[in-house]
């Protein structure tokens, strides 16, 4: 059964999906309440996890994955993080979907930096692709 995916690291760029090898899906913006984003330790990549209702992390939902994309996307996220039902935020209204977030059990691996995509575009995004 097709799956939608929130977003907000690595996996919101293009090039990183391509790199991944899985294949396009139909995406748009969105939000997800609740929840707070870090950097993770000593990397340049983020890691969520649930936080003030009035907190909401930025990012791209992705539509209609099948499970080998899923299982694909699960290996490259590692087990540092686990995949959970969340409820996204569109312009057209709320969308059920899933999400990489850190568990409770991990959540030492994250900084207390706040991730910045458009700086890990800006000066990341290249080295991660080619390191």
């Amino acid at each position: 059964m097709p799956s939608n995916l929130f977003t907000y690291g690595t996996l919101m760029f293009p090039e990183v999906w391509q790199r991944i090898d899985v294949g396009e899906f139909p995406s748009q913006p969105a939000t997800l309440p609740g929840f707070a984003i870090y950097r993770i330790k000593d990397a340049v990549f983020p890691g969520i996890l649930r936080a003030e209702p009035a907190d909401h992390v930025k990012g791209v939902l992705y539509f209609d994955l099948d499970e080998d994309t899923l299982f694909e996307l699960d290996a490259y996220e590692s087990d540092l993080y686990d995949r959970i039902p969340v409820i996204a935020a569109t312009e057209q209204g709320p969308v059920e979907c899933t999400a990489f977030v850190i568990p409770d059990a991990c959540r030492k691996a994250l900084s207390n930096e706040v991730w910045d995509a458009k700086r890990f575009e800006e000066f990341q995004l290249a080295k991660y692709l080619h390191g």
